[in-house]
Order: structure tokens, then sequence, then C-alpha cells
């Protein structure tokens, strides 16, 4: 029988994909002012690794990343998957189209779950209509994708990024009496 640990805290980690920098502000202030302050944010990248997204929402779209400096429980996930959806609403145009897609998840040792309201079969029901679903992990000094991995996050680049927030999180938990797991 295995032992019952406590797990440590995670990092809040946030994808946007945007047309305008203004209603990149506009969330990262709303998300600030919810969950405090970035302690990592990546370069602006194109995002053009499907047309989901132009569909709804126009193009050309950009993506980013940033990581938040206050560690969370895991299961605070579906709470702010809920609230981002409400702050990608409180952005839509007069016309009702969405303007921003804020993408939630944790980065632990061994992984990088995203939030989603959409079921899969690869995906964990977590609670509150939000499901989670293992992105990347960790094995081999390097973040590995699985198949189900969207098309993005299977990139050198986007590994990268999550390599630099692995990096800033083991940092953080070393100031912490948890073991980095």
């Amino acid at each position: 029988m295995g032992e019952i640990i406590e797990r440590p805290p995670v990092n809040l980690v946030m994808g946007f994909i945007y047309k305008t920098k203004q209603h990149l502000s506009e969330s990262k202030e709303k998300l600030i002012g919810n969950y405090g302050d970035f302690d990592y944010e990546s370069k602006e990248i194109m995002f053009n690794h499907t047309t989901y997204y132009i569909k709804e929402m126009g193009g050309p779209l950009y993506r980013q990343f940033a990581s938040f400096r206050n560690l969370i429980s895991p299961e605070e996930l579906p709470d702010i998957k809920i609230k981002t959806n409400k702050i990608e609403d409180t952005l839509r145009d007069d016309k009702s189209i969405r303007q921003i897609n804020l993408d939630p998840g944790y980065l632990c040792a061994s992984a990088l779950i995203l939030a989603t309201t959409k079921n899969h079969q690869q995906r964990i029901y977590l609670s509150k209509g939000i499901y989670g679903e293992s992105e990347l992990f960790y094995q081999d000094g390097k973040f590995n994708h699985w198949s189900w991995t969207y098309p993005d996050y299977q990139t050198q680049e986007y590994k990268e990024i999550f390599i630099i927030i692995r990096d800033i999180y083991a940092k953080k938990i070393k100031n912490t009496s948890y073991r980095f797991i």
C-alpha cells in the first residue's frame, strides 16, 4: 500500500491567445488582481498551429505564457478556470466575440496540467464542470509530449518555456518545507 503524503503546492501558469496587446494587458491586470504578480512572462509568439481560434476570434493571433509568483494548491484549478472564463467574457467586443483565450494550468516537478471544460478520453474530471489534462511530462531532463498533446505544446519552443518555469518553480519549492517531487 502506498503512503499518502502531502503534495507540494504547484506553480500556476497561464497561456494567452490574443489579437491585440490591449486585450492581453487588460486580462493580465485582472489576473494579477486575483492571483498576484507574475515571476516570468515569455516573449510573444505567433500562434499559427490551428485555425480553431481564428474562426472565432479572427487573426492574426499571438501566444504568450506567464508564471505566477504565488504557488497554489492543485485543487484550486477548477475555480481558476471558471474565473478565467468570466474574465474572457468581460473582454468580449460589442458583438460578443471573444477577444482573448486564457488557458490556466499548473506546473509541478513532473508535468504541465491544463484545465478545460471539454471532456475527452484522456481527461480527468476535477470538479465544477472542469477537467484536467496532462499536456507535457518531465522525464530525462526535458519535457515530453503525449500523443494527444496540442500541436503547439509539442514544439521545442514551448517546451523550453516550461523548462524555464520549472526551474523557477524548483527554486520556490526549495524555500519551503516540501520536497521537489
